[in-house]
């Protein structure tokens, strides 16, 4: 249960509501709350997920958010200047995955270190 329950709160397309949030309430704070709490999740699931079950829900999230800037790429305009929508998503997406691959590293690195310390 836990396991599919963090999976699909990775799975959500964060990229896209985090616009969403910019460009409906003027919300810009959530392009460094969303990360943070996405992070974290990550870091804490680790203890209960697989490393695939991780990266399998966040690039589903990707190709959810892409979509959905594609579905309102128009609609929207260029209020990111001087990117697009479409930019802002992937370039958002971007420093997610670059915080979850630290994440991932530092914990197989923690793994490794200890299972040379029980030998």
């Amino acid at each position: 249960m836990k396991t599919f329950c963090v999976s699909l709160f990775l799975f959500v397309p964060w990229a896209f509501f985090v616009a969403a949030m910019d460009y409906v309430w003027g919300f810009p704070f959530g392009y460094l709350i969303v990360p943070i709490v996405i992070w974290w999740v990550t870091k804490q699931s680790l203890r209960h997920l697989r490393i695939r079950f991780v990266l399998a829900s966040l690039l589903g999230s990707y190709g959810v958010s892409v979509y959905f800037a594609y579905l309102f790429e128009n609609d929207w305009g260029y209020f990111f200047k001087p990117l697009n929508l479409m930019g802002i998503v992937h370039m958002w997406s971007v420093v997610i995955l670059i915080g979850t691959l630290v994440i991932l590293i530092n914990h197989g690195g923690q793994k490794s270190n200890e299972s040379s310390n029980r030998h």
